[in-house]
């Protein structure tokens, strides 16, 4: 009889034990909010943003572009420009598949190779800008592991206010994870 009362009180005071410390574990995120330590997400997708094809990658695009998945591209209706995504090649990281275009571009085009670091939400990224003999082109990469896509915005010279407003939408992205 004692040993089955000493069992009773033993798993009682493991439920008991067990009870207290999920309701602490529960209450500890409100207790971090009340602190203002726990990160918040500032990259949410909103009804504004419009997927790109094939990818998780979400952007408010300018006006006039809309998604086409034959192509698997966010294109322009009227014009040439359009958004499309590539995976960073197996085998490389971001930097040095960014330096060999740059060593390529500024062979080609001397002095088109631009490079900006941002960031988006709690994310570090960089928008490189480089030309080619057919288009400017804008890359996004985030540079730190979030994801391995790449945002590639496609512009003739002659749409170079299109150009900017792709730039300016490139900071918009919003990766869905």
């Amino acid at each position: 009889m004692k040993i089955v009362t000493a069992l009773i009180l033993y798993i009682s005071c493991a439920l008991f034990i067990s009870s207290c410390s999920d309701s602490k574990t529960k209450a500890q995120p409100e207790e971090q909010k009340e602190k203002g330590t726990e990160k918040q997400t500032i990259s949410i997708i909103t009804e504004k943003h419009v997927k790109i094809p094939n990818s998780s990658l979400y952007i408010i695009p300018p006006a006039g572009f809309t998604a086409d998945e034959l192509t698997g591209t966010l294109a322009q209706t009227t014009g040439t420009a359009h958004f499309m995504q590539m995976q960073i090649i197996t085998g490389h990281t971001p930097g040095s598949l960014f330096a060999t275009m740059k060593t390529e571009a500024d062979k080609n085009f001397p002095g088109s190779w631009k490079e900006e670091a941002i960031t988006i939400g709690e994310h570090t990224a960089t928008i490189y800008h480089s030309k080619t003999a057919a288009y400017s082109q804008y890359y996004l990469a985030f540079t730190d592991g979030y994801t391995d896509q790449m945002l590639i915005a496609n512009f003739e010279d002659s749409e170079a206010a299109t150009g900017k407003e792709m730039y300016e939408a490139m900071k918009t992205v919003v990766v869905k994870k």
